[in-house]
């Protein structure tokens, strides 16, 4: 999400600075309670990262 695109690659822009498309919501993945682990096992594993669009 930093870099806007799936390659990974920065792009930059004519002063050297990161251009990205998005930008990052919150700092830290919203991980799954303990509730929703005993509930679902496959869970664990789970991280959800929220950006917004940037025009």
């Amino acid at each position: 999400m930093r870099c806007g695109n799936i390659e990974g690659k920065e792009e930059k822009d004519s002063f050297g600075r990161t251009v990205s498309p998005f930008r990052p919501v919150l700092r830290k993945p919203v991980l799954p309670s303990e509730e929703e682990i005993s509930r679902n096992t496959r869970a664990r594993s789970a991280k959800l990262r929220v950006a917004e669009k940037v025009c």
